[in-house]
Protein backbone atom coordinates (compact mmCIF):
# COMPACT_ATOMS: atom_id res chain seq x y z
CA UNK A 1 0.00 0.00 0.00
CA UNK A 2 1.44 3.67 -1.19
CA UNK A 3 2.43 5.57 2.07
CA UNK A 4 -0.23 8.90 1.00
CA UNK A 5 -3.30 5.99 1.02
CA UNK A 6 -1.89 4.76 4.23
CA UNK A 7 -1.85 8.19 5.58
CA UNK A 8 -5.77 8.86 4.32
CA UNK A 9 -7.18 5.46 5.53
CA UNK A 10 -5.38 4.41 8.44
CA UNK A 11 -7.48 3.87 11.62
CA UNK A 12 -6.19 2.72 15.10
CA UNK A 13 -8.01 -0.50 17.00
CA UNK A 14 -11.45 -0.07 18.21
CA UNK A 15 -12.65 -3.14 19.92
CA UNK A 16 -15.95 -4.83 19.52
CA UNK A 17 -18.52 -3.51 21.80
CA UNK A 18 -16.44 -0.67 22.90
CA UNK A 19 -12.74 -1.29 24.39
CA UNK A 20 -11.24 1.81 23.02
CA UNK A 21 -7.94 2.31 20.91
CA UNK A 22 -8.40 5.24 19.61
CA UNK A 23 -8.56 5.02 15.50
CA UNK A 24 -7.24 8.50 15.30
CA UNK A 25 -3.76 7.20 16.59
CA UNK A 26 -2.50 6.37 13.40
CA UNK A 27 -3.19 10.07 12.20
CA UNK A 28 -2.06 11.70 14.74
CA UNK A 29 2.22 12.56 15.17
CA UNK A 30 3.80 14.66 17.95
CA UNK A 31 6.54 13.72 20.05
CA UNK A 32 5.48 11.59 23.66
CA UNK A 33 6.95 14.41 25.85
CA UNK A 34 3.61 16.58 24.52
CA UNK A 35 1.46 13.91 26.60
CA UNK A 36 -0.23 16.60 28.44
CA UNK A 37 -2.58 19.06 27.69
CA UNK A 38 -1.08 19.56 24.20
CA UNK A 39 -2.82 16.26 22.64
CA UNK A 40 -6.19 17.77 23.58
CA UNK A 41 -5.25 21.04 22.26
CA UNK A 42 -3.59 19.64 18.84
CA UNK A 43 -6.86 17.12 18.63
CA UNK A 44 -8.80 20.14 18.43
CA UNK A 45 -10.79 19.23 21.91
CA UNK A 46 -10.55 19.53 25.82
CA UNK A 47 -9.46 16.60 28.20
CA UNK A 48 -13.13 16.38 29.18
CA UNK A 49 -14.22 15.77 25.69
CA UNK A 50 -11.73 13.28 25.10
CA UNK A 51 -12.44 11.42 28.10
CA UNK A 52 -15.57 11.46 27.43
CA UNK A 53 -15.10 9.54 23.30
CA UNK A 54 -13.29 7.12 25.22
CA UNK A 55 -16.04 6.32 27.63
CA UNK A 56 -18.07 6.34 24.78
CA UNK A 57 -16.26 4.62 22.90
CA UNK A 58 -15.97 2.06 25.52
CA UNK A 59 -19.50 1.67 26.24
CA UNK A 60 -21.61 2.08 23.04
CA UNK A 61 -19.20 -0.13 20.63
CA UNK A 62 -18.20 2.37 18.16
CA UNK A 63 -15.52 4.92 17.88
CA UNK A 64 -16.21 9.03 18.85
CA UNK A 65 -14.32 10.99 16.68
CA UNK A 66 -17.08 13.61 16.00
CA UNK A 67 -15.43 17.39 16.60
CA UNK A 68 -12.26 15.65 15.67
CA UNK A 69 -11.88 18.47 13.05
CA UNK A 70 -8.20 18.68 13.26
CA UNK A 71 -6.88 14.76 13.33
CA UNK A 72 -6.51 15.29 9.46
CA UNK A 73 -3.98 18.04 9.55
CA UNK A 74 -1.41 16.39 11.92
CA UNK A 75 1.01 14.42 10.07
CA UNK A 76 1.97 10.77 10.89
CA UNK A 77 4.93 10.49 13.59
CA UNK A 78 5.74 7.87 16.01
CA UNK A 79 2.07 6.17 16.04
CA UNK A 80 3.21 3.70 18.22
CA UNK A 81 4.65 5.73 21.15
CA UNK A 82 1.57 7.87 20.64
CA UNK A 83 -0.81 4.99 20.49
CA UNK A 84 0.66 3.41 23.65
CA UNK A 85 0.29 7.02 25.70
CA UNK A 86 -3.54 7.34 24.40
CA UNK A 87 -4.11 3.68 25.94
CA UNK A 88 -2.23 4.39 29.03
CA UNK A 89 -4.50 7.47 29.30
CA UNK A 90 -7.39 5.12 28.39
CA UNK A 91 -6.44 2.45 31.11
CA UNK A 92 -6.38 5.43 33.65
CA UNK A 93 -9.73 6.70 32.52
CA UNK A 94 -11.14 4.02 33.09
CA UNK A 95 -10.09 2.67 36.19
CA UNK A 96 -11.09 6.45 37.68
CA UNK A 97 -14.03 6.30 40.52
CA UNK A 98 -15.33 8.28 37.57
CA UNK A 99 -15.88 6.08 34.83
CA UNK A 100 -16.69 3.13 37.62
CA UNK A 101 -19.82 5.70 39.00
CA UNK A 102 -20.73 6.23 35.40
CA UNK A 103 -19.90 2.21 34.64
CA UNK A 104 -22.87 2.01 37.43
CA UNK A 105 -25.05 4.00 35.93
CA UNK A 106 -25.19 2.88 32.67
CA UNK A 107 -25.62 -0.41 34.28
CA UNK A 108 -28.71 0.05 36.19
CA UNK A 109 -30.31 1.59 33.27
CA UNK A 110 -29.51 -1.23 31.40
CA UNK A 111 -31.25 -3.34 33.60
CA UNK A 112 -34.56 -5.10 32.24
CA UNK A 113 -37.63 -4.20 33.19
CA UNK A 114 -40.46 -6.85 34.25
CA UNK A 115 -43.80 -6.39 31.92
CA UNK A 116 -46.30 -5.43 33.88
CA UNK A 117 -48.56 -8.62 35.13
CA UNK A 118 -52.54 -8.78 34.65
CA UNK A 119 -54.54 -9.76 38.17
CA UNK A 120 -55.02 -12.98 38.08
CA UNK A 121 -58.58 -13.11 38.76
CA UNK A 122 -60.98 -16.23 40.58
CA UNK A 123 -63.35 -18.45 37.96
CA UNK A 124 -65.88 -16.40 40.16
CA UNK A 125 -64.49 -13.51 39.14
CA UNK A 126 -64.12 -14.05 35.64
CA UNK A 127 -67.66 -15.28 35.18
CA UNK A 128 -68.85 -12.69 37.04
CA UNK A 129 -67.20 -10.07 34.64
CA UNK A 130 -67.79 -11.93 31.30
CA UNK A 131 -71.99 -12.31 32.39
CA UNK A 132 -71.89 -8.17 32.95
CA UNK A 133 -69.92 -7.93 29.57
CA UNK A 134 -73.01 -10.49 27.78
CA UNK A 135 -75.82 -8.56 29.09
CA UNK A 136 -74.06 -5.43 28.24
CA UNK A 137 -73.70 -6.54 24.38
CA UNK A 138 -77.78 -7.55 24.50
CA UNK A 139 -79.12 -4.53 25.96
CA UNK A 140 -77.02 -3.12 22.95
CA UNK A 141 -78.52 -5.24 20.66
CA UNK A 142 -81.83 -4.67 21.56
CA UNK A 143 -81.47 -0.94 21.75
CA UNK A 144 -80.42 -1.21 18.10
CA UNK A 145 -82.94 -3.66 16.75
CA UNK A 146 -85.58 -0.82 18.60
CA UNK A 147 -83.93 2.12 17.09
CA UNK A 148 -84.17 0.31 13.51
CA UNK A 149 -87.11 -2.62 13.20
CA UNK A 150 -85.92 -3.17 9.72
CA UNK A 151 -82.27 -4.74 11.62
CA UNK A 152 -84.44 -6.94 14.09
CA UNK A 153 -84.27 -9.90 11.26
CA UNK A 154 -80.91 -9.66 10.75
CA UNK A 155 -79.68 -9.36 14.99
CA UNK A 156 -82.08 -12.27 15.67
CA UNK A 157 -79.26 -14.75 15.19
CA UNK A 158 -76.68 -12.83 17.34
CA UNK A 159 -79.23 -11.62 20.00
CA UNK A 160 -80.34 -15.43 20.60
CA UNK A 161 -76.51 -16.95 20.57
CA UNK A 162 -75.54 -13.98 23.27
CA UNK A 163 -78.62 -15.17 25.19
CA UNK A 164 -77.56 -18.35 25.17
CA UNK A 165 -74.01 -17.68 25.85
CA UNK A 166 -75.33 -15.65 28.89
CA UNK A 167 -77.54 -18.90 30.18
CA UNK A 168 -74.25 -20.97 29.46
CA UNK A 169 -72.21 -18.49 31.51
CA UNK A 170 -74.64 -18.18 34.79
CA UNK A 171 -75.61 -22.43 34.65
CA UNK A 172 -71.81 -23.28 34.30
CA UNK A 173 -69.25 -21.39 36.04
CA UNK A 174 -66.53 -23.84 34.57
CA UNK A 175 -67.31 -22.98 31.73
CA UNK A 176 -64.96 -23.70 29.16
CA UNK A 177 -64.41 -20.64 27.93
CA UNK A 178 -63.88 -19.03 31.66
CA UNK A 179 -61.52 -21.57 32.55
CA UNK A 180 -59.32 -20.96 29.12
CA UNK A 181 -59.67 -17.00 30.11
CA UNK A 182 -57.92 -17.61 33.31
CA UNK A 183 -55.43 -19.96 31.88
CA UNK A 184 -54.75 -17.50 29.33
CA UNK A 185 -53.80 -14.77 31.89
CA UNK A 186 -51.60 -17.24 34.10
CA UNK A 187 -49.87 -18.31 31.07
CA UNK A 188 -48.93 -14.69 30.07
CA UNK A 189 -48.01 -13.43 33.32
CA UNK A 190 -45.50 -16.70 33.62
CA UNK A 191 -44.10 -15.73 29.63
CA UNK A 192 -43.21 -12.58 31.46
CA UNK A 193 -41.78 -13.57 34.69
CA UNK A 194 -39.49 -16.48 32.49
CA UNK A 195 -38.66 -13.42 29.72
CA UNK A 196 -37.78 -11.08 32.46
CA UNK A 197 -35.76 -13.53 34.08
CA UNK A 198 -34.15 -14.62 31.05
CA UNK A 199 -33.16 -10.90 30.16
CA UNK A 200 -31.82 -10.43 33.15
CA UNK A 201 -29.49 -13.63 33.08
CA UNK A 202 -28.10 -11.84 29.74
CA UNK A 203 -27.81 -8.59 31.76
CA UNK A 204 -25.78 -10.09 34.56
CA UNK A 205 -23.89 -11.67 32.29
CA UNK A 206 -23.33 -8.67 30.01
CA UNK A 207 -22.74 -6.11 32.95
CA UNK A 208 -21.42 -7.58 35.91
CA UNK A 209 -21.13 -5.47 39.08
CA UNK A 210 -17.58 -5.44 39.02
CA UNK A 211 -16.53 -2.81 36.14
CA UNK A 212 -13.14 -4.86 35.81
CA UNK A 213 -15.14 -8.03 34.75
CA UNK A 214 -16.86 -6.00 32.16
CA UNK A 215 -13.40 -4.14 31.36
CA UNK A 216 -11.98 -8.00 31.09
CA UNK A 217 -14.41 -8.75 28.53
CA UNK A 218 -14.18 -6.02 26.23
CA UNK A 219 -10.62 -6.46 26.34
CA UNK A 220 -10.50 -9.64 25.45
CA UNK A 221 -13.05 -9.09 22.61
CA UNK A 222 -10.46 -6.50 21.23
CA UNK A 223 -7.72 -9.10 21.20
CA UNK A 224 -9.70 -11.85 19.65
CA UNK A 225 -10.40 -9.68 16.87
CA UNK A 226 -7.85 -8.44 15.89
CA UNK A 227 -5.41 -11.64 15.83
CA UNK A 228 -4.15 -13.14 12.91
CA UNK A 229 -3.96 -9.89 10.84
CA UNK A 230 -2.08 -10.67 7.64
CA UNK A 231 -0.10 -7.13 7.57
CA UNK A 232 1.20 -8.36 4.35
CA UNK A 233 -2.15 -8.74 2.87
CA UNK A 234 -2.34 -6.99 -0.85
CA UNK A 235 -4.98 -4.31 -1.86
CA UNK A 236 -6.37 -3.49 -4.98
CA UNK A 237 -8.50 -0.31 -6.14
CA UNK A 238 -12.04 -1.81 -7.22
CA UNK A 239 -14.83 0.58 -7.11
CA UNK A 240 -13.28 3.60 -6.21
CA UNK A 241 -12.20 1.96 -2.68
CA UNK A 242 -9.09 0.15 -1.89
CA UNK A 243 -10.23 -3.64 -1.50
CA UNK A 244 -8.31 -6.71 -0.02
CA UNK A 245 -7.22 -8.98 -3.05
CA UNK A 246 -7.64 -12.31 -0.94
CA UNK A 247 -11.52 -11.81 -0.89
CA UNK A 248 -11.76 -13.63 2.37
CA UNK A 249 -9.93 -10.91 4.34
CA UNK A 250 -12.96 -8.57 3.19
CA UNK A 251 -15.28 -10.60 5.16
CA UNK A 252 -13.11 -9.86 8.72
CA UNK A 253 -14.63 -8.07 11.23
CA UNK A 254 -14.44 -4.12 11.45
CA UNK A 255 -11.29 -3.97 13.93
CA UNK A 256 -9.32 -6.63 11.93
CA UNK A 257 -9.49 -4.46 9.12
CA UNK A 258 -8.68 -1.57 11.30
CA UNK A 259 -6.18 -2.98 12.64
CA UNK A 260 -4.72 -4.22 9.37
CA UNK A 261 -4.72 -0.17 8.18
CA UNK A 262 -2.98 1.24 11.08
CA UNK A 263 -0.08 -1.31 10.83
CA UNK A 264 1.72 -3.59 12.27
CA UNK A 265 3.34 -1.14 15.05
CA UNK A 266 0.16 0.17 16.59
CA UNK A 267 -1.62 -2.96 16.38
CA UNK A 268 1.00 -5.26 17.97
CA UNK A 269 2.27 -2.69 20.31
CA UNK A 270 -1.63 -2.34 21.75
CA UNK A 271 -2.16 -6.03 21.78
CA UNK A 272 0.45 -6.73 23.83
CA UNK A 273 -0.78 -3.68 26.01
CA UNK A 274 -4.04 -4.70 26.45
CA UNK A 275 -2.86 -8.10 26.65
CA UNK A 276 -0.75 -7.15 29.74
CA UNK A 277 -3.83 -4.86 31.08
CA UNK A 278 -5.84 -8.13 30.94
CA UNK A 279 -3.34 -10.24 32.88
CA UNK A 280 -3.86 -7.60 35.66
CA UNK A 281 -7.27 -7.97 35.75
CA UNK A 282 -7.26 -11.08 36.53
Amino acid sequence: MKRKEQRKRAAGIVASFGIIVFAFVSLISFRTEKMGDEIWKMLGISKQVGSEKIRNSFMNGYLDHYGLKNIKNIAINDRPAIAKDLLAYTKQYVSSEEFKKIYQKWREDAKPEMDKLVPIRSLEEIQKEEIAKIEKSIKDIEKSVKEMPDMASAMKPLLDMQKQTLKDYKANPKHEYLVNIKLGDEYSNKSKVDSHAERMKKWEKNYPVEVNKYVAVRLQEMLESTKDIDYNAQLVEKYGKKRFVNAKYEGKNTEWKQGFRAGKDVTEMARTFVQQWLNELK
